[in-house]
């Protein structure tokens, strides 16, 4: 009897893991707690070998079906990230991303791996300014370094800057209630293109008005992005926001996300000693994504991300 009840408590919990995470985005997302349910998603799978010993050990059909249920449900989910096969093949434009942390203490160093991906656009947030200035100028540590190579940038929005080979047309311009983000066109041998350098309010478990502030500028971006006509749209930046999110399939109904397209893994960028989500992201549109990485560790708190576009034909 008690080896019937055993398995039974496996078989439950094997159906409630895999019922949420089919069903994540259905719950309520009370205080943002839903928000913060689908950052974990992935981690459900930490339950999967659990279960399996907790089946193995009271062995039965149905602990069996427990432990297998939630198995092939994440399976399904997020296997798929791990069977792609690396990117690869010609590329027209390299786009790099690095929060660069307020607080680096070396500038210099965070520059030069920058540098050296050989990047056509360069988007940083949380970009030290220039303390002799405190006018959201690029600090010159940094400047020095990466400047030589780029002949255009707009260091526009204190915290955000881009770095680019090609020309921008006019000034960048913010996204309406997006205070950290700017958009503008850039002339690339491709033809023009219109990217987005975005840093989204922070993401913060048990701060529900921080959590609806950070939801509110998503909702913001998604709804400037559907009323851009442009053909070639690229998203890059932090997003404070999980690939799992609920907020961000108001993203990928119009833009497709590069690292899903051509990258190897979940990708996760944050925290950089040992990453458990993605906050950083490339979405485009118009493209298709041939690589997409995440790049060694640096003294930032964010690993810096790579993608690799092509552009689609029209």
């Amino acid at each position: 009897m008690r080896q019937r009840s055993r398995g039974w408590l496996v078989a439950v919990t094997g159906t409630l893991v895999a019922l949420v995470l089919v069903g994540h985005r259905w719950l309520p997302n009370w205080h943002g707690m839903g928000n913060t349910l689908d950052s974990a998603l992935p981690w459900f799978g930490l339950a999967i070998p659990l279960l399996a010993l907790a089946a193995l050990a009271g062995w039965s059909r149905t602990a069996a079906a427990g432990a297998l249920i939630p198995a092939v449900t994440w399976g399904v989910m997020f296997g798929p990230a791990f069977l792609r096969t690396a990117g690869s093949g010609p590329w027209d434009l390299r786009v790099v991303h690095q929060n660069v942390n307020f607080a680096n203490p070396d500038l210099a160093g965070t520059a030069r791996a920058l540098r050296v991906t050989g990047a056509d656009i360069l988007v940083t947030a949380e970009m030290p300014g220039d303390p002799a200035l405190g006018d959201g100028t690029i600090d010159p540590t940094f400047a020095r370094v990466i400047d030589p190579v780029y002949p255009y940038r707009f260091p526009d929005n204190p915290g955000v800057a881009v770095w680019s080979r090609y020309p921008f047309e006019g000034r960048p311009q913010e996204v309406p209630w997006v205070p950290r983000s700017r958009y503008a066109t850039i002339h690339t041998p491709q033809g023009p293109v219109r990217l987005y350098a975005v840093h989204l309010a922070s993401f913060r478990p048990g701060e529900p008005a921080v959590i609806a502030l950070r939801n509110a500028e998503v909702a913001a971006l998604a709804d400037a992005i559907r009323a851009d006509p442009s053909p070639r749209i690229i998203v890059v930046g932090d997003l404070n926001t999980a690939a799992t999110d609920r907020q961000m399939r108001l993203l990928t109904e119009s833009l497709s996300p590069a690292a899903e397209q051509a990258g190897t893994g979940l990708q996760f960028t944050w925290p950089a000693a040992l990453p458990v989500v993605r906050l950083d992201h490339v979405l485009t549109r118009g493209f298709t994504a041939v690589d997409s990485r995440v790049l060694p560790r640096s003294v930032s708190d964010h690993r810096a991300i790579l993608a690799d576009l092509r552009v689609s034909d029209p």
